[in-house]
């Protein structure tokens, strides 16, 4: 009984509200439990009353049935009731602090995989009031079986303590059946989480899969997965088949024996026909009582499973925590400084003593091959990773002294894949600013304002998949719009014109011009347009700075720089960096 408490006490350590809720709930199935014994006491009456031949004594025991059936069912209606709120604040809260968790720890994929995070905090959160109401219902349960054998105690010691040990030594045999469903439970939610993770790389990728031909070659990957996966499933079968078919033949082998010893009793007159009737349902009830707290020890012992996952990715800790620091300047001018930074990953040296300054009201180009470590650059600027030498600064500062409020209100910026949720574009806007008139503003600012308002709906449009409202470039603009209502000083552009035509590559260039009057603009790009509209330029090389300075400078004296800003581009890497 121990391990099935255990995933009661780790579940009320996630989610430690609602006390009062999950004591209503074992109040109410305690209640509920006690109800159902009191039927057969009226059924034994009414047979009292027909053996006496005494027909009027049967309407009071008709009444106590209407009185106890009341009483069973007004309980089970508070049993449901509170099973709904611990439900809704289960689900809720628990999935709020899982993407919490994901969304400040990115690196968080390293240690747990995408599939398990994804059904972890679609699926298992579902289970998690399953876990108090398995645990109230086992514990009322075993408090029942308590009641009917004290009760058979009364009656007959030899038949109460022959029905104690056929129950005992049932509950041990499907207690040793749980522990080995619950291993192999676990062994195909280990498996599933890899066919998800697969899954998940599909539909990131599905373009590729498909005009590759990739299917066959995925599925023969894939296939050792699926055999492990139907190896766990058909253990967990062959003991449920086990627990079904088998151990309860004992019962019912038992339970004849039983009803022939009583029967014996009633024909030596030891024992009346009510209170053979009394014992028999009481027997039953053993038995009913016996199986549904066995299967709620079945599900427990599963929803254990569950709960540990959550717990797994909650508890995730990674073994460098970027600290924010309490600076809580927030007049930055945004001038940026690396002063030999150097950064490596999995022993694989990204940055080596890379420094360089970066000037507000200009646009900043870094440039340099795929894997030179350009966009490694923007994710230490964004603080998802921490360099292991040397200093970036911002405004003379230390960027780790900052508070995270002042950080992350004064840095923002647009990526190379356009990200926008599946809601209305005021919602997505909203995310930043829920201010309806900034919204409008940011995006007259970036030239997409127009084309909203043209819409039927305007900024109530829901933006989906199935339904292209936007191309690629004009979500752009509207991601940059979304990085302007932060007030950021300081934006960070990865990429964001390598999927759009040159009409809208010349368009945001036009709007960085106006951009950079009031902003510091950093800007990794491939495209030879985008490096000629910047004012000052940093070079990349294998992850160390070969130029840097005003771009024509840099254009006579670096090779590199020439090459890449002359290159005509006929297709561009869709391939991220490290």
């Amino acid at each position: 009984m121990k391990r099935y408490f255990e995933t009661f006490k780790t579940l009320l350590c996630i989610a430690n509200q609602k006390k009062w809720v999950v004591f209503q709930m074992f109040l109410s199935a305690g209640l509920n439990n006690l109800a159902s014994l009191l039927p057969p006491i009226a059924t034994a009456g009414i047979i009292a009353m027909i053996t006496q031949n005494n027909f009027e004594g049967i309407w009071i025991y008709v009444l106590l049935y209407l009185l106890f059936y009341l009483f069973y069912f007004g309980t089970l209606h508070w049993n449901y009731y509170t099973y709904t709120v611990l439900a809704d604040y289960y689900h809720i809260e628990v999935q709020k602090k899982l993407f919490d968790k994901v969304a400040s720890h990115d690196v968080i994929f390293e240690k747990i995989s995408r599939g398990k995070i994804t059904e972890t905090c679609s699926d298992d959160i579902r289970y998690l009031v399953d876990v108090v109401d398995c645990v109230v219902k086992a514990t009322m349960s075993l408090v029942k079986l308590g009641i009917i054998f004290l009760i058979f105690m009364y009656y007959n010691v030899f038949v109460a303590t022959a029905v104690f040990l056929l129950d005992l030594l049932y509950l041990a045999l499907m207690n040793e059946n749980a522990k080995k469903v619950s291993k192999y439970y676990e062994g195909t939610r280990k498996y599933e989480d890899k066919i998800m993770d697969t899954l998940n790389q599909m539909l990131t990728n599905l373009k590729q899969v498909k005009t590759l031909d990739l299917m066959p070659k995925i599925n023969h990957h894939m296939e050792k997965a699926r055999q492990s996966w139907k190896r766990q499933y058909h253990g967990k079968r062959y003991h449920m088949t086990t627990r079904y078919c088998l151990i309860p033949y004992l019962v019912y082998l038992g339970k004849i024996l039983l009803y022939i010893f009583l029967a014996y009793l009633v024909i030596q007159g030891q024992m009346t026909l009510d209170k053979l009737v009394l014992l028999i349902s009481y027997f039953e009830m053993t038995i009913t009582c016996t199986d549904a707290m066995l299967d709620n020890l079945l599900n427990l012992s599963n929803y254990g499973v569950r709960v540990r996952r959550i717990k797994t990715i909650l508890d995730y800790a990674p073994q460098k925590e970027i600290d924010f620091g309490d600076i809580e300047n927030d007049y930055i001018q945004g001038s940026i400084t690396f002063r030999n930074v150097c950064y490596q990953m999995k022993e694989k040296k990204i940055l080596n003593r890379v420094s360089f300054k970066i000037y507000p009201n200009e646009i900043n180009a870094i440039v340099g091959h795929s894997g030179s470590g350009k966009t490694t650059i923007l994710n230490l600027l964004y603080r998802l990773n921490r360099i292991q030498k040397g200093e970036i600064l911002i405004d003379n500062e230390n960027i780790y002294n900052y508070s995270k409020d002042v950080y992350s209100h004064n840095v923002s910026g647009v990526f190379q894949k356009p990200f926008v949720f599946e809601m209305s574009i005021k919602e997505n806007l909203a995310l930043v600013d829920s201010n309806i008139t900034h919204q409008i503003e940011a995006c007259k600012r970036v030239g997409i304002h127009d084309k909203i308002s043209k819409l039927p709906k305007g900024y109530q449009t829901l933006i989906t998949e199935e339904e292209h409202i936007f191309t690629e470039g004009e979500k752009q603009l509207l991601m940059l719009a979304r990085a302007l209502l932060s007030k950021a000083e300081i934006l960070l552009l990865d990429e964001i014109t390598s999927n759009i035509d040159a009409n809208m590559t010349e368009q945001i260039g036009a709007i960085l011009q106006d951009l950079k009057q009031d902003h510091t603009i950093v800007l990794v790009t491939h495209k030879p347009e985008m490096m000629a509209l910047s004012d000052r330029v940093i070079v990349l090389d294998k992850g160390k700075v070969v130029a840097k300075g005003p771009n024509e400078d840099v254009y006579l004296k670096s090779p590199l720089y020439k090459e890449l800003r002359n290159k005509t581009f006929a297709s561009i890497s869709q391939e991220e960096e490290i």
